[in-house]
């Protein structure tokens, strides 16, 4: 027997999960003609060196970016900490205005 309640329980939530399907067979023969349609168009071992290398390059740039935004956060901050140790409240308004007018850029370049 259920007693009434004046709130609602949650039921059970159903899932309509299908597992996806692996046959290495196919996988096996789409490799092999892959590199027998590569071997007949000679592709060279130097075009694929190229782009490795490249693939590499735009790594170490995204990072490189991302070094130096986190450089200038910490800065941001350190500057905020002891500018209010030595100035006051000016120094957090003006770290308060900064901050805010980094996450300001931050999204309007996102979209």
């Amino acid at each position: 027997m259920k007693f009434p309640s004046l709130t609602r329980t949650p039921k059970h939530k159903r899932f309509n999960y299908q597992p996806r399907y692996y046959d290495p067979v196919k996988e096996d023969i789409k490799n092999r003609t892959e590199r027998i349609r590569g071997e007949l168009l000679k592709k060279s071992s130097q075009n694929y060196r190229h782009h490795i290398q490249s693939a590499f390059g735009e790594r170490h740039r995204q990072y490189q970016k991302t070094d130096i935004m986190q450089l200038l956060l910490i800065l941001l901050f350190l500057g905020g900490f002891f500018g209010y140790i030595y100035f006051g409240n000016i120094a957090l308004y003006s770290f308060i205005v900064l901050f805010s007018g980094y996450i300001f850029f931050r999204i309007r370049r996102q979209r």
